[in-house]
């Protein structure tokens, strides 16, 4: 739904609505009349019902109870459970229950079907029961076998329940027992081929074992890795380094072998040379302090340090040999750890494996023998519990004595008032959509499309005058005929401006006299020639509106009594004329028609600037559809909250036919007060404001 669409349909919902507020405050007495009637029609209805006795018991919820062994605990949510509670209550079965034991127990009572109803306390943990009931004996006698009926109910499904729950926990705990007797099967066979503490203790040694293979592998493997990275001079320093300790654990047998390579051999001979030739060096430095380079002894030392280095040079090839043997054979050593290791794990995986099978088969064992200690718990709870009264709601108060009451007379009551009050509205409906008045502005948008050249609002005169003057402190009255005037001079048409304009209405007292006579009033202040002529010859009312007493008029002219210009007299206002109607003549609508009101037309129409003719209304006498024809402009007025839709559209329609120029609408007696009129200022107060603007004396 589009904006326009929507905005179609909440201005016919708030015109409804207008009309019926309206129609509300006009006859307000409606509806105290008919609440009246359904109070009345009420009271009646109660005073003809037959007599009821009413017995009330009250029943209170203990909270919870508890079952024999394991503090079992019984307790569900209380909004669940007091619902649940009153339905049990409600329900057929006890109801039949309490009758069949009231018939039993006192059979000398007559059989009744008694209003039974449960409820409970806000914010308390009971429930009222009540029973009404036309013996007063059978009443009370019926809620007493009500409440023992519920209460023979619960321990009936209580005992029902607990048979089944001994049922199904016998049955429970026999499929336990099998497989209670199955893990141990299980268990004694996988015992039969394992060795349980054998296995325990061989996965301890084996975890120790592989521990220690893993450390010496760590230490070859870094061995190994530092004897390919460092050259032999550097390996040599690093067993220099390492202290010659007697090995205490996997780390230090991993050292063992390098100090062993150094000790003998090429690599140890390599190292005493090197040794050797330091020691000579260090001589020949002494020496070269205190003898000549010449010198014998320094001559033979030099002979030793070559011959030295030539030694070292042979062992360091010999040396170079030696470690790279020795690295293969720890490549050899790493792998037997490695296959070691394999072995090892594969033992320790397998142990483990046959271990974690056993602890599995007997958690599952232990865990079955569990849930059997849990059902015989179980088992023996609801054994003891079964015969045990538990009802957490129980009898708090028995049936009380039946009282004297008159059954629903409340919502009897209600009923009345609230059918009057919709009896009402509905009267007050049609009475609406019967009368068709106009009441508002958006109801006269919806029903007529014609122009709206002007809205009228309702004053009240204190001294019963109604022309406007030019000191007028009407404000409203005085704008709204402004604006009326404005329209009229900026009409958008093509052409001549009418100057000629029938004033007219549907019916008698829309105020189109006083339309007319203020309109004419309004263009003499703007400095118009104006010329208002009374063409009511039956009831004509302007001569009364502007005070004139001379008797010659409209009629004279018509007659051809006299000349137009000596029934035309100046009225108090400045350019502003009047024509009354003259006296009274028969067959106005003759007249009207012929030739001497179309040279009437003829001859004012150059001698005013306008001429406003006050006509008679249009479906009482034909005198305005004679003349209007003739006339340059019509505006038909329309009074809210008197004037008739039907009315008003025909006799827009009987103007159409005749060929008028309707110009617009002038709506008369609009509420200032209304919010969709456009009048988007106080006027009072605007003028009230204006009023207190003194010219400055000179």
């Amino acid at each position: 739904m589009d904006y326009a669409v929507q905005a179609s349909v909440w201005g016919r919902f708030r015109v409804q609505a207008r009309r019926y507020i309206a129609a509300t405050r006009r006859i307000w007495w409606l509806l105290p009349l008919t609440i009246s009637v359904g109070t009345c029609v009420a009271a009646w209805i109660v005073s003809q019902m037959p007599p009821a006795y009413l017995s009330t018991g009250r029943m209170i919820y203990a909270g919870q109870y508890q079952l024999a062994n394991e503090g079992a605990i019984y307790n569900e949510q209380i909004a669940n459970y007091f619902g649940t509670q009153i339905q049990l209550l409600s329900g057929g079965q006890v109801r039949e229950d309490a009758l069949t034991r009231v018939a039993a127990l006192h059979p000398d009572l007559k059989p009744e079907d008694p209003t039974y109803k449960v409820s409970q306390i806000p914010q308390a943990s009971m429930l009222i029961l009540s029973v009404t009931a036309k013996d007063p004996v059978f009443a009370q006698a019926f809620l007493d076998a009500c409440m023992d009926s519920y209460l023979d109910e619960k321990k009936k499904m209580r005992e029902d329940q607990s048979g089944s729950a001994i049922v199904g926990l016998k049955q429970e705990m026999e499929s336990l027992d099998a497989v209670i007797d199955k893990n141990e099967t299980e268990m004694l066979e996988f015992q039969k081929v394992n060795n349980i503490g054998f296995i325990e203790q061989e996965g301890n040694s084996a975890a120790k074992y592989l521990d220690q293979l893993n450390q010496q592998l760590s230490e070859l493997q870094s061995n190994s890795n530092l004897l390919g990275m460092l050259d032999l001079d550097q390996n040599l320093d690093r067993q220099q380094s390492q202290a010659p300790a007697t090995p205490a654990n996997a780390a230090d047998a991993a050292n063992k072998s390098d100090q062993a390579l150094t000790s003998f051999g090429p690599i140890a001979d390599y190292q005493r040379a090197r040794q050797q030739i330091a020691l000579y060096k260090a001589q020949l430095a002494d020496m070269s302090r205190r003898l000549k380079p010449k010198h014998p002894d320094v001559i033979a030392l030099n002979l030793q340090i070559e011959r030295q280095e030539d030694l070292i040079a042979t062992l360091r090839v010999q040396s170079q040999e030696a470690l790279k043997t020795h690295q293969e054979d720890m490549q050899l050593q790493i792998q037997n750890l490695k296959n070691e290791i394999k072995v090892q794990e594969a033992k320790a995986l397998d142990l483990s494996g046959r271990l974690a099978e056993f602890n599995r088969l007997k958690t599952k064992a232990d865990r079955a023998k569990q849930e059997y200690d849990n059902l015989l718990a179980n088992f023996h709870s609801v054994d003891v519990g079964k015969n045990v009264s538990q009802d957490p709601l129980t009898i708090y108060e028995r049936a009380s004595l039946a009282v004297s009451v008159k059954p629903g007379w409340g919502k009897i009551f209600l009923a009345g008032i609230g059918g009057g009050l919709i009896l009402g509205m509905i009267v007050l409906f049609i009475i609406d959509q019967t009368d068709d008045r106009i009441s508002s502005l958006m109801e006269l948008q919806a029903q007529f499309p014609e122009h709206l050249l002007g809205q009228i609002p309702q004053e009240k005169f204190a001294t019963g005058e109604s022309l406007l003057r030019s000191d007028d402190d009407r404000q409203a009255l005085l704008e709204s005929f402004r604006t009326l005037r404005s329209s009229l001079i900026f009409l958008p048409i093509e052409g001549k401006r009418p100057k000629t304009i029938v004033v007219t209405s549907a019916l008698p007292d829309e105020g189109k006299t006083t339309v007319a006579s203020n309109l004419a009033v309004t263009l003499a202040f703007s400095g118009a020639r104006t010329l208002i002529v009374d063409a009511d010859l039956r009831r004509g009312q302007v001569s009364r509106v502007f005070g004139a007493t001379e008797c010659n008029g409209f009629s004279n002219i018509l007659l051809q009594k006299m000349p137009w210009r000596e029934a035309v007299y100046m009225t108090s206002t400045e350019n502003l004329f009047i024509l009354p109607c003259g006296p009274a003549v028969q067959h106005t609508s003759e007249h009207l028609l012929g030739k001497v009101t179309d040279q009437f037309l003829l001859d004012v129409y150059d001698h005013f600037d306008y001429v406003i003719f006050d006509s008679p209304p249009v479906i009482i006498i034909d005198d305005t559809l004679c003349l209007a024809p003739k006339i340059d402009a019509t505006i038909f007025v329309l009074r809210f909250n008197q004037s008739s839709v039907r009315s008003s559209r025909r006799a827009l329609e009987l103007l159409s036919h005749r060929q008028v120029n309707v110009i617009g609408i002038v709506c008369n007696g609009v509420t200032i007060s209304e919010t969709e009129y456009n009048y988007n200022y106080n006027y009072r107060q605007y003028g009230n404001r204006y009023a207190e603007v003194k010219p400055t004396p000179s």
